[in-house]
């Protein structure tokens, strides 16, 4: 524990918001959406035959402050919900734009708040419960990663009386009036305790418990960062190690207040009073990543990793001296915690979608696939497991990867592909009592929020409310305005996909050595020299009637052709083989050539026609390379910037190519392939040296 670590430079950070000085996010492009997930109920624990009560302290009312709602478990106190709904779905009582990101909803009485961000900036917004209006907006940042896949803020606010905290991705803590919004105080623990471990956004909720506002940061001596929730101050720090992006979890264990935390590569305890450290375990070596949350029932917790590397349930104890009495660290208030591993199990990997506990059993979604794509549902199973020994009571492929709440028996599921459904709680087997497509035409990774038998539903540009309760409850005027879920306005999807013919098993890793040779080897055999086959037959045939023409024709033919073979040669060689091709820089450098060439040639000509074509082969390079980045943040490719990059180091070979115009056109061609080659492995020797730093 590091008291009065950073006190200096936590002071000058720590300021009144009515300063309002923002903050610009300096992390990487974001590889994994981080998850806002939601966790379960409390159940017996191995080897103990009595029943147990919520570790967590649970609001007096059934309102949803926090993320993963009042017991930070995931588990609503709402009873009297509808046990089905209209194949039409639920009343949607509201919908709405709402700008970018993956914030959850905070309830409290008749106000939500989340987070979002526009081409302004990045705010905390509160909206009316009722109707979904904004009631008022506070702008604390400029837009976080906007041209990025997963642009805008990861977590859910926390509202706690009367006050809203909030925690941004480039790790900014702040805190608000809950009812005007007016800031009161923020510090960014990035800066005042130099965070480590989440370079691809910070994303855990702030969690308020005794006064302090609770947070991972992975600074030294700074795993674990308790603040003042009056005035940001800090109170204690403790921990070595890296951060990740999970939320802290409070606990109670043999009547005392503890937090978890599940850092980059270890799981550590800390008294919530005083941060003293009381256990720390060693989970990975290297760069990890943990963004769901930890099961806790009182003394059994269970950590669900991703990767495929399943879940551990760790059993809570304290070291004994002989004679039974509880051994104390030298000069610690509290005894130290030893973890003892229960059971272990590859049929529970969490990634972005956390799981929940009910009754003795667990629920969740084995992803068995690195990162969710945005281009289809993820692949893996719904399971049930029994919480005190993992074994299997069922598992189905029907669900698709689904946030996960429980509330009055059942399991409310919220695919990433806008699906809604409604499961009954049961080990005995999957029931699916209700389902409604939502929101089918973007992807739903947010973690719903259930208040008054409201379900607050978002995606990355929309918010919607809908009523889980029987519809003869609500009012007369409410019900004639509402909607049915499914008849929530849904534009126009297309299958991306069809693009590539076919998908890498990662798409987010790097190619290796072997597939960059297979791409190269495509785009010169495939592409060009079937461009060039061509385009010299074409050329004969004109010259035979056009004497003179060989070269210009030529020329033009094959240009245009290895354009379109590039874009074609992917998706038609994917679909007819078990080997992933990539031959989008052939089409790149299509286009590149042609508006080097056109540029030295007739830039400076005293011919207005020429200089026109010069000026239009480089604004149709410009529209070429935009569209190429687009598609590829569409697919979940993150080669993008590589074969862009790649371009550079081609210019001065390219030059070259453009001014021999006289020489013989095997030179020229040899020359071209030479150019080609420069562009193509100044990216790919880029893309092996990021593989390997990597692994």
């Amino acid at each position: 524990m590091r008291a009065g670590v950073d006190a200096e430079s936590l002071r000058q950070t720590s300021r009144l918001g009515r300063q309002g000085r923002c903050f610009r996010s300096t992390h990487r492009i974001l590889v994994r959406l981080i998850a806002l997930t939601i966790l379960g109920h409390l159940s017996p624990c191995p080897g103990d035959d009595r029943r147990v009560e919520p570790s967590t302290r649970v609001l007096a009312d059934s309102a949803w402050p926090q993320f993963r709602g009042p017991s930070y478990s995931g588990v609503s106190l709402e009873t009297g919900l509808a046990n089905s709904w209209p194949p039409e779905g639920p009343p949607a009582l509201w919908v709405r734009d709402l700008g970018q990101g993956f914030s959850s909803f905070a309830c409290r009485g008749e106000r939500i708040y989340t987070q979002m961000q526009t081409l302004l900036g990045q705010y905390l917004v509160c909206l009316d419960a009722g109707t979904g209006k904004t009631l008022w907006e506070h702008r604390y940042g400029f837009p976080y990663e906007a041209a990025g896949l997963y642009p805008g803020p990861r977590a859910t606010p926390t509202v706690r009386e009367g006050r809203v905290y909030f925690a941004a991705p480039d790790g900014l803590i702040g805190c608000v009036d809950a009812i005007n919004g007016q800031p009161i105080w923020s510090v960014n623990v990035n800066k005042a305790f130099h965070g480590r471990g989440t370079d691809f956004g910070y994303a855990a909720s702030p969690v308020v418990e005794d006064g302090k506002v609770i947070v991972p940061v992975g600074g030294k001596g700074a795993s674990v960062v308790a603040l003042s929730a009056d005035e940001g101050t800090l109170v204690w720090s403790a921990g070595n190690e890296p951060a990740s992006y999970s939320s802290v979890l409070p606990i109670s264990f043999q009547g005392r207040r503890l937090v978890v935390a599940i850092l980059q590569n270890a799981l550590v305890i800390c008294d919530l009073k005083t941060g003293v450290l009381l256990s720390q375990l060693s989970e990975s070596e290297g760069y990890d990543e943990h963004a769901a949350a930890p099961l806790y029932v009182e003394p059994c917790l269970l950590i669900a990793s991703p990767f495929r590397n399943g879940a551990k349930l760790y059993r809570l104890e304290t070291p004994t001296a002989r004679g039974g009495k509880t051994q104390a660290a030298p000069n610690e208030p509290a005894a130290r915690i030893e973890l003892r591993l229960a059971w272990q199990t590859l049929k529970l990997s969490n990634d972005v979608a956390s799981s929940v506990c009910v009754e003795g059993n667990v629920y969740g979604f084995d992803l068995r696939e690195v990162q969710s794509k945005a281009h289809r549902p993820s692949r893996g199973e719904f399971r049930c497991l029994h919480w005190q020994d993992g074994k299997v009571r069922w598992s189905t492929e029907v669900t698709g990867h689904c946030t996960i709440m429980a509330a009055d028996q059942k399991l409310i599921l919220f695919n990433d592909r806008g699906q809604l459904l409604l499961i009954r709680a049961s080990p005995d087997e999957y029931r699916e009592l209700a389902r409604t497509d939502v929101f089918g035409d973007e992807i739903c990774w947010t973690a719903p929020a259930l208040d008054q038998k409201r379900l607050f539903v978002r995606t990355h540009s929309r918010a919607a409310c809908l009523y889980l309760g029987p519809p003869e409850e609500l009012a007369r005027t409410a019900l004639a305005q509402a909607i049915p879920a499914s008849q929530i306005p849904k534009s126009i999807s297309l299958n991306w996909m069809s693009l590539l013919g076919r998908e890498r098993e990662y798409l987010f890793d790097p190619p290796t050595r072997p597939q960059l040779l297979r791409w190269y080897l495509t785009c010169v055999v495939g592409v060009f020299g079937t461009a060039g086959l061509v385009a010299l037959s074409a050329g004969a045939v004109i010259n035979r009637i056009k004497p003179g023409h060989l070269d210009i024709t030529a020329s033009v033919v094959f240009w245009i052709l290895a354009f379109v073979l590039g874009l074609v040669t992917t998706p038609i060689g994917n679909s007819l083989t078990d080997e992933y091709i990539f031959t989008w820089p052939a089409t790149l450098f299509a286009t590149y050539q042609p508006a080097i060439t056109a540029s030295v040639r007739y830039a400076r000509s005293s011919e207005r026609s020429k200089r026109l074509l010069a000026r239009g082969a480089g604004l149709s390079l410009c529209a070429v390379c935009a569209a190429y980045f687009w598609l590829c943040r569409r697919l979940s490719l993150h080669h993008e910037w590589a074969f862009l990059m790649g371009l550079l180091p081609a210019f001065p070979m390219s030059i070259v190519v453009a001014r021999a115009s006289q020489r013989p056109l095997w030179r020229r061609a040899a020359w071209g392939l030479v150019a080609f080659s420069v562009f193509f492995w100044s990216a790919g020797g880029w893309m092996i040296v990021r593989a390997s730093s990597v692994r």
